[in-house]
């Protein structure tokens, strides 16, 4: 079962259109703990059920999914949840 974790921060590659780094908090069993992965490194952990990744606002929780551009690659869009942390 992937482990929730909280992303707080996202970083855009140069041309603007795409995340290329996420960041955040993870609670563990002694606390939180803080991460950052590459977009690539997340989507594998996402697809192995490793770790399952999260924004929250105002208390709302909403989950990152992954997509598939037209040429076939995985990315997390900037039009969902991501982008309330951009």
């Amino acid at each position: 079962m992937a482990a929730p974790a909280q992303v707080t921060w996202a970083e855009v590659g140069a041309n603007g259109s795409e995340v290329v780094m996420i960041g955040g908090e993870r609670r563990t069993l002694f606390g939180r703990s803080k991460w950052q992965l590459s977009v690539a490194d997340a989507i594998t952990m996402i697809e192995q059920d490793e770790w399952r990744f999260f924004v929250e606002e105002d208390g709302d929780t909403d989950w990152l999914e992954i997509r598939e551009t037209p040429e076939g690659d995985k990315v997390l869009p900037l039009s969902g949840p991501i982008s309330k942390v951009l």
